[in-house]
């Protein structure tokens, strides 16, 4: 039996004995009473503020995939503190056996606080939902998984509809998404943990976002970081549930601003607040040493046989060779160039054949292409471009497994090189994204320091800007590029 069934197998024992303490028509009564006058649709409301990070902040004890994680907090001085650092909501976890809830956190969650408060736990019954809002509860959790077509609507329309409340659908795969859409849930919660499993990722809800309609309202839960929700935020969430990050905490007020602030991505997006160098389009040895003595980090070479930066494998290693033995304290890092290869196996090949530290994806590549080849690299970097055509989109984003984005004008036929200015609005949202952020596309020593200002990415790229012909650099533009970022 999974974690699941076994929460909702015991949660049924604990629903018969709170149904033979009260009479359902009793409960519903106190149910409706409380919801008389009350606000309809705060969850959807709060979550309705595109001016801030809204993060539904939980008060929870310990969890059956990490146990205890703060047995001794009280409730009320928790939500209290949630509020004062910014919450958007609170979830209140009320499960008892797995979780050591119970709804009167929740009723003291209530006393303590404005704020909206979502009731997170197993429910699969009509008197768990009146249950909720005789509670205080102005939104209540329901898992796709546990839960038939059937009684799912018919929760979520008590729920919504009767009641006036919200039902977060809570759904972790592309079917359970569906069948929330469906029953006509709009606010939608993804789980990144499985609940079938417990195992957590991010990668859920990235990868769940592009499927969902404009007008869902989407919440992503389980396993984030201040960095990962300004991601998802930039991809369409409007609303974050975290709650172990938070009750752990040392201070917890603190912590819950980082995420509502987003002060931690800065560091950790650019630890040392450097902007990397790469030079482009290398193709003799005497280009390569003026590139270095400029103060490149990162030198490309092209492996794209149609391009005039073409170079042969066999020649670039003879080159990075040369390289390496003049500058053995110098962590310069060398990058191949590649364009819609057969297989991530030929991309191997040449990458290793070259000696490259890191490989430049510049064509259709798919994302499994690009998961397939992360896997046989290994340690060394890999870097997908998106080119800014009439058909893109940042969110596409989440669908690549790479370590860096690379951000190139469009041009109908060259790859790289074009010469053409990216839009550094489309950039700077791209960053968001982004674990890393490579900009290209026509940046010189003229207006790389702008571009800097304006978009701060991870490192810049140049090479046509840099050339006196196409594969040739010029020694002196090469200098003037590099001291202008780090003048930036």
């Amino acid at each position: 039996m999974d974690l699941l069934s076994e929460i909702i197998r015991r949660k049924r024992g604990r629903l018969e004995a709170a149904k033979a303490s009260i009479p359902f028509a009793q409960m519903r009564a106190q149910a409706e009473t409380r919801r008389r006058g009350a606000e309809a649709h705060r969850l959807v409301n709060a979550l309705s503020d595109e001016n801030k990070i809204n993060i539904i902040a939980e008060f929870k004890r310990r969890s059956p995939s990490k146990g205890e994680i703060n047995s001794a907090a009280d409730p009320a001085s928790v939500a209290r503190i949630y509020e004062a650092a910014g919450a958007a909501a609170i979830s209140v976890l009320t499960e008892e056996d797995s979780f050591a809830g119970s709804l009167d956190d929740l009723r003291a969650t209530r006393e303590a606080t404005s704020l909206a408060i979502l009731r997170k736990d197993f429910i699969f019954d009509e008197f768990q939902v009146y249950e909720s809002a005789a509670a205080g509860a102005d939104a209540l959790l329901l898992i796709v998984a546990a839960l038939n077509d059937e009684t799912l609507e018919r929760l979520r329309r008590i729920t919504e509809d009767e009641l006036g409340m919200d039902a977060l659908v809570e759904v972790h795969t592309q079917d359970e998404l569906a069948r929330a859409l469906r029953i006509g849930a709009r606010l939608i919660g993804v789980n990144n943990r499985d609940l079938r499993t417990f195992e957590v990722s991010t990668a859920t809800s990235a990868q769940l976002v592009r499927s969902a309609p404009e007008d869902a309202i989407l919440v992503s839960e389980s396993g984030l970081n201040p960095e990962s929700v300004r991601k998802l935020r930039a991809a369409g969430y409007k609303g974050f549930l975290v709650g172990e990050a938070l009750m752990r905490a040392g201070n917890p007020e603190t912590a819950l601003r980082d995420f509502v602030e987003g002060r931690t991505q800065n560091r950790r997006h650019y630890p040392t607040g450097k902007v990397r160098v790469k030079i482009c389009g290398i193709t003799s040895l005497a280009d390569a040493r003026a590139a270095v003595e400029a103060g490149a980090d990162m030198l490309g070479f092209n492996f794209y046989r149609p391009s005039p930066r073409f170079i042969e494998p066999g020649n670039a290693r003879e080159i990075i060779d040369g390289l390496r033995s003049e500058n053995r304290d110098n962590a310069l890092q060398m990058v191949g160039v590649f364009v819609n290869e057969p297989s991530p196996e030929a991309v191997l090949r040449i990458a290793d054949e070259a000696g490259l530290d890191a490989v430049q994806l510049h064509g259709d590549e798919s994302r499994e292409f690009c998961q397939d080849l992360k896997a046989l690299l290994r340690d060394r970097l890999l870097i997908k471009v998106v080119r800014e055509d009439a058909e893109f989109e940042a969110k596409q984003l989440a669908d690549y497994r790479a370590d860096a984005i690379m951000l190139d004008a469009f041009h109908a036929e060259l790859r790289g090189g074009t010469g053409t200015v990216s839009d550094w609005a489309v950039a700077r949202r791209v960053r968001e994204l982004a674990p890393k952020l490579f900009l290209a596309g026509g940046l010189s020593a003229q207006n790389v320091s702008e571009a800097i200002a304006a978009v701060q990415p991870y490192a810049v790229d140049a090479c046509s800007a840099l050339e006196s012909s196409p594969g040739k650099k010029e020694a002196g533009r090469m200098k003037a590029f590099v001291h202008a970022v780090r003048s930036a």
